[in-house]
């Protein structure tokens, strides 16, 4: 079944007339979901214009759902559409200090001044002592306050826009039952570095000026230190609590090497997302793997994706 793309403005409900098929991606942070398009513009055909409310189903789920930013004229009557989900409002900047939060209370603060739609949103457990944020985008904040709750709890969580709906789940309950091997898939490639992200020394600073404390939280693992060299990963602290805690969840998440799957012309799903985890069968990737980045591409009713895969948690 092709899928279905609607776009709402005005007050009207129409189906654009698309050229080239419909494009839809994710990405694991750093950017927000996006649907890209070419519609034709003239006599009898509507002018999606900024703002302009579009959706994409398949066969009944919803896959995306966001609001136009860009329009590019290419022709005399083509025009390249690209729309983004409620996540690229979080590149609005802002200024915070707060104290006594988790990650989740953070993001129904931040939903509720920006005027952003919530749907699940996990308990991330985890109190926050004290986060100073200045003019930094709000996104920032809230990937700030998850890492600082990976690091004190080993647990991780993905943000992601659903179908108009911010959520927040932890990765382990986004795995999704599906199987990518070298029959499934058009081509692939593995890539293992411990060229970044991989560390076997870490130290953590924390320093109070105004009363003259200092302290260096520090851990090591002699072994890989033996086999790798120093790979020393350093931070300073806006505060103290749990410093050494950090160091051992630093020393564990991040002490083997990365791996980086590439996967090209798989056959289209369409609860892959980035955010997901999924499992490989591929030469040097047999294991659960986390998807950084998911493009989807839809052509009449064909449906394949590209995805970025990283070595899950």
């Amino acid at each position: 079944m092709a899928a279905e793309l609607v776009a709402e403005q005005d007050g009207s409900v129409f189906l654009p007339v698309t050229l080239g098929g419909v494009e839809w991606t994710t990405q694991r942070s750093g950017a927000p979901g996006t649907l890209s398009f070419t519609v034709l513009e003239d006599d009898g055909f509507p002018v999606l214009r900024e703002g302009c409310r579009v959706s994409l189903r398949l066969d009944g789920k919803g896959l995306f759902c966001g609001y136009i930013f860009t329009r590019t004229q290419s022709g005399r009557r083509q025009v390249q559409i690209t729309a983004y989900d409620q996540l690229r409002y979080l590149r609005s900047r802002d200024t915070l200090v707060y104290a006594g939060k988790k990650a989740s209370d953070l993001l129904r603060i931040l939903a509720a001044d920006f005027r952003l739609s919530l749907g699940t949103v996990e308990d991330t457990g985890y109190v926050i002592p004290l986060g100073t944020e200045e003019n930094v985008p709000i996104w920032d904040m809230l990937e700030n306050a998850l890492d600082e709750t990976y690091q004190a709890t080993g647990r991780r969580y993905v943000l992601y826009d659903d179908f108009g709906r911010l959520c927040l789940k932890s990765a382990g309950s986004l795995i999704l039952p599906l199987l990518l091997d070298g029959d499934t898939v058009q081509g692939f490639s593995c890539e293992e570095s411990i060229d970044s992200e991989t560390y076997t020394r870490v130290r953590l600073l924390y320093e109070d000026g105004r009363r003259g404390v200092r302290q260096l939280f520090s851990g090591a693992d002699e072994a890989l230190e033996e086999r790798w060299g120093v790979l020393q990963y350093f931070e300073k602290l806006s505060d103290p609590t749990g410093g050494q805690q950090r160091v051992s969840s630093l020393l564990r998440a991040h002490s083997e090497p990365s791996l980086t799957v590439t996967v090209t012309g798989a056959p289209g799903h369409p609860s892959v997302r980035a955010g997901v985890s999924l499992f490989t069968d591929l030469p040097g990737a047999s294991r659960t793997m986390a998807v950084e980045s998911a493009r989807h591409v839809f052509q009449g009713t064909a449906h394949t994706m590209d995805l970025e895969l990283r070595k899950g948690e």
